[in-house]
């Protein structure tokens, strides 16, 4: 099963930069390529409930994908001698949601969806949305800043909620039954049966 896990890694991956390289068309042809991508893949996960975990790996993949890209514009776009925290907050936020969103898409492939790879998802969509939110915050949008902090503020606490609620109890000990130890001991040995026979 290895080749399928690589594939499954490897396929989304590729399907991210050729979606990041052609952005500007799918710009052009849906509004915004991140949503057109999203509104298909939600209506693929609706239509065929079976393809669902096909459906969270690419968002994952392609979401990392597209962090990275975004990293790199703004690497190249700054000046970083003259650079404020903003820019450094915006460099840093696409950093981070980008190594979680991939954390995320290989635990789904490689681990079988653990804990910390449904954590580092709700991580990165609260990354996501804290950090639109100061953006909106500057931009003197309060209304709306406030409503993405809010989203941002319920994937973390999704992140804490996982985190408490999916500790598995530990396995009891079985003991030996003492019912089957009395049982061995108290059998007359082959010895005995014959001293009684004669």
């Amino acid at each position: 099963m290895r080749w399928k896990q690589i594939l499954e890694t490897v396929l989304p991956l590729v399907l991210g930069v050729l979606a990041v390289q052609v952005k500007g068309v799918l710009h052009q042809m849906g509004g915004s390529s991140a949503a057109m991508l999203l509104l298909a893949l939600v209506v693929v996960v609706f239509l065929i409930p079976q393809l669902r975990r096909y459906a969270l790996v690419l968002i994952c993949f392609g979401v990392c994908v597209f962090s990275l890209s975004r990293v790199w514009e703004g690497i190249r776009a700054v000046e970083w001698r003259e650079a404020v925290w903003t820019d450094y907050a915006f460099v840093s936020m696409w950093m981070g949601i980008a190594l979680f969103s991939g954390l995320a898409g290989i635990g789904e492939v490689w681990f079988n969806s653990p804990i910390w790879s449904q954590q580092s998802y709700l991580m990165a969509v609260a990354l996501y949305f804290i950090g639109h939110s100061g953006s909106e915050w500057l931009r003197g949008k309060q209304a709306s800043s406030v409503f993405l902090l809010l989203v941002g503020l319920v994937a973390l606490g999704g992140v804490l909620r996982i985190g408490v609620g999916k500790k598995t109890p530990p396995e009891p000990v079985r003991r030996p039954s003492r019912r089957r130890v009395r049982w061995i001991h108290d059998a007359p040995s082959a010895e005995e049966t014959r001293n009684n026979a004669t």
